[in-house]
Protein backbone atom coordinates (compact mmCIF):
# COMPACT_ATOMS: atom_id res chain seq x y z
CA UNK A 1 0.00 0.00 0.00
CA UNK A 2 2.64 2.43 0.86
CA UNK A 3 4.70 1.93 -2.37
CA UNK A 4 1.32 2.63 -4.53
CA UNK A 5 1.00 5.68 -2.65
CA UNK A 6 3.99 7.05 -3.12
CA UNK A 7 3.93 5.81 -7.28
CA UNK A 8 1.18 7.69 -7.63
CA UNK A 9 2.90 10.48 -5.64
CA UNK A 10 5.56 10.65 -8.23
CA UNK A 11 3.50 10.20 -11.18
CA UNK A 12 1.34 13.19 -10.25
CA UNK A 13 4.76 15.58 -10.11
CA UNK A 14 5.48 13.99 -13.26
CA UNK A 15 2.49 14.91 -15.06
CA UNK A 16 2.40 18.08 -13.44
CA UNK A 17 6.24 18.68 -14.46
CA UNK A 18 5.08 17.91 -17.92
CA UNK A 19 2.32 20.36 -18.18
CA UNK A 20 4.63 23.46 -16.36
CA UNK A 21 6.82 22.44 -18.74
CA UNK A 22 4.50 23.14 -21.75
CA UNK A 23 4.17 26.43 -20.23
CA UNK A 24 7.63 27.59 -19.66
CA UNK A 25 8.92 29.90 -22.18
CA UNK A 26 5.74 30.99 -23.53
CA UNK A 27 4.09 34.10 -23.63
CA UNK A 28 0.94 32.86 -25.08
CA UNK A 29 -0.09 29.59 -26.68
CA UNK A 30 0.86 30.98 -29.67
CA UNK A 31 4.51 32.27 -28.86
CA UNK A 32 7.97 30.60 -27.48
CA UNK A 33 10.66 32.17 -26.09
CA UNK A 34 14.46 31.07 -25.50
CA UNK A 35 17.39 31.91 -24.77
CA UNK A 36 20.23 31.01 -26.77
CA UNK A 37 24.38 30.80 -24.88
CA UNK A 38 27.36 28.72 -24.74
CA UNK A 39 29.48 27.37 -22.19
CA UNK A 40 32.32 29.30 -23.32
CA UNK A 41 30.48 32.91 -22.78
CA UNK A 42 32.20 35.19 -19.85
CA UNK A 43 31.40 32.79 -16.48
CA UNK A 44 29.55 36.70 -15.32
CA UNK A 45 27.88 36.69 -18.35
CA UNK A 46 26.68 33.35 -18.34
CA UNK A 47 25.05 33.21 -15.00
CA UNK A 48 23.50 36.61 -15.13
CA UNK A 49 21.77 35.55 -18.34
CA UNK A 50 21.03 32.10 -16.37
CA UNK A 51 19.83 33.15 -13.52
CA UNK A 52 17.09 35.76 -15.40
CA UNK A 53 15.56 33.39 -17.88
CA UNK A 54 15.47 31.04 -14.75
CA UNK A 55 13.36 33.27 -13.04
CA UNK A 56 11.23 34.48 -16.13
CA UNK A 57 10.74 30.69 -17.37
CA UNK A 58 12.51 31.31 -20.45
CA UNK A 59 14.48 27.83 -21.25
CA UNK A 60 18.34 28.56 -22.29
CA UNK A 61 19.76 26.51 -25.26
CA UNK A 62 23.30 25.48 -25.86
CA UNK A 63 24.55 24.00 -29.15
CA UNK A 64 26.38 21.15 -28.07
CA UNK A 65 28.80 19.41 -25.65
CA UNK A 66 31.28 21.47 -24.27
CA UNK A 67 34.76 20.00 -25.54
CA UNK A 68 32.44 17.08 -27.27
CA UNK A 69 32.74 15.71 -23.97
CA UNK A 70 29.60 14.49 -22.22
CA UNK A 71 31.39 14.39 -18.71
CA UNK A 72 32.34 17.89 -18.98
CA UNK A 73 29.56 19.31 -19.93
CA UNK A 74 27.50 17.07 -16.92
CA UNK A 75 30.41 18.87 -14.64
CA UNK A 76 29.67 22.29 -16.13
CA UNK A 77 26.18 22.12 -15.70
CA UNK A 78 26.01 20.98 -12.47
CA UNK A 79 28.29 23.90 -11.28
CA UNK A 80 25.96 26.03 -13.11
CA UNK A 81 22.86 24.17 -11.12
CA UNK A 82 24.19 24.71 -8.09
CA UNK A 83 25.07 28.62 -8.95
CA UNK A 84 21.43 28.88 -10.61
CA UNK A 85 18.35 27.64 -8.91
CA UNK A 86 15.74 25.99 -11.51
CA UNK A 87 17.90 26.29 -14.02
CA UNK A 88 16.57 25.04 -17.47
CA UNK A 89 19.26 24.29 -19.63
CA UNK A 90 18.82 21.94 -23.01
CA UNK A 91 21.13 20.98 -25.13
CA UNK A 92 19.51 21.66 -28.89
CA UNK A 93 21.55 22.09 -32.10
CA UNK A 94 18.53 22.27 -34.31
CA UNK A 95 17.45 25.21 -32.07
CA UNK A 96 20.64 27.04 -33.49
CA UNK A 97 19.74 25.91 -36.69
CA UNK A 98 16.19 27.12 -36.95
CA UNK A 99 16.91 30.69 -35.74
CA UNK A 100 20.46 31.06 -37.82
CA UNK A 101 21.86 31.49 -33.97
CA UNK A 102 26.12 32.03 -34.63
CA UNK A 103 26.52 33.87 -32.22
CA UNK A 104 25.34 33.95 -28.17
CA UNK A 105 23.92 35.40 -26.09
CA UNK A 106 21.06 35.83 -28.49
CA UNK A 107 17.58 36.07 -27.09
CA UNK A 108 14.33 34.45 -29.62
CA UNK A 109 10.80 34.92 -30.01
CA UNK A 110 8.86 32.54 -32.03
CA UNK A 111 5.52 32.47 -32.98
CA UNK A 112 5.37 29.17 -34.73
CA UNK A 113 5.68 31.48 -38.39
CA UNK A 114 8.13 34.15 -37.97
CA UNK A 115 10.43 34.92 -35.20
CA UNK A 116 12.62 37.73 -33.86
CA UNK A 117 16.39 37.30 -33.03
CA UNK A 118 17.96 40.16 -30.75
CA UNK A 119 21.67 39.58 -30.13
CA UNK A 120 24.20 41.05 -27.20
CA UNK A 121 24.33 41.86 -23.52
CA UNK A 122 21.63 43.38 -22.01
CA UNK A 123 19.04 41.87 -19.98
CA UNK A 124 16.14 39.57 -21.24
CA UNK A 125 13.35 42.02 -20.20
CA UNK A 126 15.35 44.77 -21.78
CA UNK A 127 15.70 42.66 -25.31
CA UNK A 128 12.18 41.79 -25.18
CA UNK A 129 11.23 45.06 -24.42
CA UNK A 130 13.11 46.16 -27.66
CA UNK A 131 11.73 43.40 -30.03
CA UNK A 132 8.01 43.92 -28.63
CA UNK A 133 5.92 46.23 -31.24
CA UNK A 134 8.59 46.27 -33.51
CA UNK A 135 9.62 42.74 -35.07
CA UNK A 136 7.39 40.18 -36.36
CA UNK A 137 6.82 37.65 -33.58
CA UNK A 138 3.39 39.77 -32.39
CA UNK A 139 5.44 40.13 -28.79
CA UNK A 140 3.31 43.15 -27.45
CA UNK A 141 4.79 45.60 -24.35
CA UNK A 142 1.65 44.06 -22.43
CA UNK A 143 3.05 40.48 -22.75
CA UNK A 144 6.62 41.88 -21.60
CA UNK A 145 5.32 43.44 -18.65
CA UNK A 146 3.31 40.89 -17.69
CA UNK A 147 6.55 38.85 -17.83
CA UNK A 148 8.27 41.36 -15.43
CA UNK A 149 5.40 41.40 -13.19
CA UNK A 150 4.55 45.03 -13.29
Amino acid sequence: MHILIMLKSCISRVVLAMSLNLLIGQVHASQNIGVFVSLSMPKTLLIQTLRESAHLHIPAFLNGLHHNSMPQTARLVMDLSKEVPNLNLQIDPTAFERFGIHQVPALVVDDGKKFDVIYGNLTLIEGLSRMAGNGDSGLTQDDVRGMSGE
